[in-house]
């Protein structure tokens, strides 16, 4: 009788297990998701809109401004899942509201459950895709997303949680308040605010007002020859100040806690491992304000 060669199943087998340790990345099967969408395109004519209001839920939001005297909308959402059944079925729990109120226009999506219905287990995304005039004001609030603004003239207000966002070419009153986020902007002029928690700030080309209120989170600010008063408040942060000419600019510093590298020309009133405060007058109009605790700052 003969017995069967078991040591080709067994070699086949340990080099396959080998293969997986070594290549993690390596899968015998691949996972294709599923995805249910749908997606609505509106067209408003201005100016009877004059402030745009979107509320976004884990949403991509990209506003770009254009020279036509219209707002155009165009709103994706969608749900992934391994079933297509239930990508279907999460998909209707996705609701929005796109309509108008006077001289307001509101874009929103959310989730919306019916008396014992269970909550969406697909990856639910909204994508928002809106061309406006650049003198249209704009208040966009959004969680775990994207936020991509460009070329606005007038008034606005963003509130982020969980995202990356990008602004550019922005003019006007800029109100920007994040958490647990990176924020870069460029060409930015105005009157600016910007307050952070966890959140790493970048802002090249800044011009008019600027004023920083940062926590938890690394500051790189890169004016023009147009600012005209710069104020940050930081707290466990880096901050980073950098000029073309820094004596453009008057100069107030002063840190608990805090290391502080400076240009040569800053005179010291304190300079201790606890607290320091330091200062620089050129006679410019211009004016810099720092204040830090538990950080670092460094002007060039």
């Amino acid at each position: 009788m003969k017995t069967k060669p078991i040591f080709l199943p067994v070699l086949l087998s340990l080099a396959l297990l080998i293969c997986t340790l070594i290549f993690p990345d390596i899968t015998i099967a691949q996972t294709t998701l599923q995805v249910a969408s749908k997606t609505i395109e509106k067209t408003i004519g201005l100016p009877a809109v004059q402030t745009l209001h979107i509320s976004a839920e884990k949403g991509d939001v990209e506003i770009i401004a254009w020279d036509k005297p219209e707002m155009s909308v165009k709103l994706q959402l969608s749900a992934r899942h391994t079933e297509r059944t239930t990508a279907a079925s999460d998909l209707s729990k996705v609701k929005y509201i796109a309509e108008r109120s006077g001289r307001d226009y509101y874009l929103r999506n959310y989730i919306s459950l019916a008396e014992g219905e269970s909550k969406p287990v697909s990856n639910i995304k909204a994508r928002y895709t809106i061309y406006v005039p650049s003198s249209i004001s704009v208040n966009v609030t959004n969680t775990f997303g994207t936020i991509k603004m460009k070329g606005l003239t007038k008034k606005l207000h963003l509130k982020a949680d969980f995202c990356t966002t990008t602004i550019a070419d922005l003019k006007g009153t800029i109100d920007l308040q994040t958490t647990f986020g990176e924020l870069e902007g460029t060409a930015l002029a105005g009157a600016i605010s910007f307050s952070g928690d966890h959140t790493n700030l970048r802002l090249d080309h800044v011009s008019g007002t600027l004023k920083v209120d940062a926590s938890y989170g690394n500051v790189e600010i890169m004016p023009t020859n147009g600012l005209s008063r710069l104020t940050i408040h930081s707290k466990k942060s880096e901050v980073t100040l950098s000029a073309k000419n820094w004596r453009l600019f008057n100069y107030t510093v002063n840190g608990a806690y805090t290391s502080m590298k400076l240009p040569n020309g800053f005179k010291w009133k304190h300079n201790t491992a606890d607290f320091k405060d330091a200062f620089f007058s050129n006679d410019q109009f211009a004016s810099v304000q720092i204040s830090t605790e538990f950080g670092k700052l460094t002007i060039k």
